[in-house]
C-alpha cells in the first residue's frame, strides 16, 4: 500500500479527499478548536487593538492617529463579532466560510489604514502583518481558506506598501519583503503539518476503531459492537418507546457446505450472503455477525410485523442467489420485538429460541 493509498490527504488543501470523512473531520476538529481558540481570538483582537501605541509614538498628526484607532476600533469590534459567531452551534462549513469574510474584512481595514496614514512605518507595519497572518492561521478554519485569506493578506500588502509608504526605498522594500515572507513562511509551513499530521491521526484512530468494531470477513459489525449497541436502543426504547425489532438468521446445514466445498466457497457465501442483507436493510439498521454462520440485525423504529417482511425479503434473496456453488443456500430466521422489561439476555434468548423453532419447523423459514 502507497503512502498516498493508506493517507489520502490533498498535500495543497490539506484535506481528506473523501468528502464525508473530511467533513466528519472538520466537525470533530471545530468542537474541539472552539474551545480554546474563541480566548486566543480575543487575545489577539486586543493586541491588534494596542498596536495604535506604537503607532502612535510614530506619528506626530492628530488626525492619522484618530484615523488609525477608529480602524482598528472597527476591526476589533469585527473581531469580537467573529468571537460571538464562534460560540453557536451550526454549520461548521458555513462558520468557516463567514470566519474567512471576517478576516478579510480585517484585511480590507488594514490596507485602509496604510492608505490613509500617510506616515506609516514600513517595518512596523510588516509587524501588522505577520500578527495578522498569525491570527489567520490561529482561528480554527480550513487550511485552504487560511492560506487564501493568508496570500491575499500577504501580497495586497506589499502592493499597497510599494505605493502608499513614502520615502520607501526599493532596498528597504526589498528586505522587508523577503524577511516578512520568510517569517510567513514558517508560520504556513507549520500549520501545514499540524494540519496534515493531524488528519494522519484521526484517520488512524478511525481505522482503529473500525478493526475493533467490524468483523474482519464480512465487514459488517461484530458481536462487541452489537452488544453495545442493543444495550444503547434498549435505554432508548425504555425512554423514548420506539418500536425495536431483533432479526436472527442462521445458515441450513452450513456444516456440510463447508466440508464439501472447503472453507474458502464456505467464507464466499457468508461475504455475498451479508451484502444480500446490506441490500435490504436500511444505513439505520445495526447488522452484525454474531458467531460463525449466525447473524443478527436490529431494527430500530421497526414493528414485528415489518421486520418479519424484511427477513422474508432476505430469505428469498438468499434462497434464490446464485452462490458459488451448486447446492441451494438458505437460512432460518428468528424475529422477535423489544418490550419495555426486556434486557439484551432476555431478547437474545427469546430470539434465539425463535430460531431453534425455526430449524426444527424444516429450516428456511421465518419465526417470531
Amino acid at each position: 500500500m502507497t503512502k498516498n493509498d493508506k493517507y489520502p490527504i490533498s498535500m495543497w488543501t490539506c484535506s481528506i479527499r473523501d468528502s464525508k470523512i473530511e467533513r466528519e473531520y472538520f466537525d470533530n476538529k471545530m468542537s474541539i478548536d472552539k474551545k480554546y481558540s474563541r480566548p486566543l481570538i480575543l487575545i489577539v483582537g486586543i493586541i491588534y487593538l494596542l498596536l495604535i501605541i506604537p503607532q502612535t509614538i510614530l506619528h506626530e498628526g492628530f488626525g492619522d492617529m484618530m484615523n488609525g484607532l477608529f480602524v482598528r476600533m472597527i476591526s476589533f469590534l469585527v473581531i469580537l463579532a467573529l468571537y460571538s459567531l464562534m460560540s453557536k452551534e451550526g454549520n461548521n462549513t458555513l462558520i468557516a466560510i463567514l470566519t474567512s469574510v471576517v478576516e478579510l474584512i480585517l484585511v480590507a481595514n488594514y490596507f485602509h489604514t496604510m492608505m490613509r496614514i500617510a506616515g506609516t512605518e514600513y517595518y512596523l507595519a510588516i509587524l501588522d502583518l505577520v500578527v495578522m497572518i498569525s491570527m489567520i492561521f490561529i482561528i480554527p478554519n480550513k487550511f485552504f481558506y487560511k492560506l487564501l485569506v493568508g496570500v491575499v493578506a500577504h501580497i495586497g500588502f506589499f502592493i499597497f506598501a510599494y505605493y502608499t509608504i513614502p520615502d520607501l526605498s526599493s532596498n528597504q522594500f526589498l528586505t522587508g519583503m523577503v524577511y516578512g515572507t520568510c517569517i510567513i513562511l514558517i508560520i504556513v509551513m507549520t500549520h501545514h503539518k499540524i494540519n496534515y499530521f493531524d488528519r494522519v491521526k484521526f484517520l488512524n484512530e478511525k481505522e482503529l476503531i473500525i478493526l475493533s468494531e467490524t468483523d474482519a470477513l464480512t465487514g459488517v459489525y461484530n458481536r462487541a459492537k452489537f452488544d453495545s449497541e442493543l444495550i444503547k436502543w434498549i435505554k432508548l426504547k425504555k425512554r423514548y418507546d420506539h418500536p425495536i425489532s431483533i432479526v436472527l438468521m442462521d445458515f441450513d446445514n452450513f456444516k456440510g457446505v463447508n466440508d464439501r466445498f472447503g472453507h474458502l466457497r464456505g467464507d464466499q457465501i457468508l461475504k455475498d450472503s451479508a451484502e444480500i442483507v446490506r441490500e435490504n436493510t436500511r444505513e439505520t439498521d445495526v447488522f452484525a455477525r454474531w458467531g460463525g454462520e449466525e447473524f443478527i440485525i436490529l431494527m430500530p423504529d421497526t414493528r414485528r410485523k415489518n421486520a418479519i417482511a424484511i427477513a422474508e425479503r432476505i430469505r428469498k434473496s438468499i434462497e434464490q442467489h446464485a452462490f458459488c456453488i451448486q447446492d441451494q443456500v438458505t437460512c432460518s430466521f428468528g424475529v422477535t420485538e423489544v418490550y419495555h422489561n426486556d434486557t439484551a439476555y432476555s431478547v437474545f434468548d427469546r430470539v434465539d429460541e425463535l430460531l431453534y423453532t425455526a430449524k426444527s419447523e424444516g429450516r428456511n423459514v421465518v419465526v417470531s
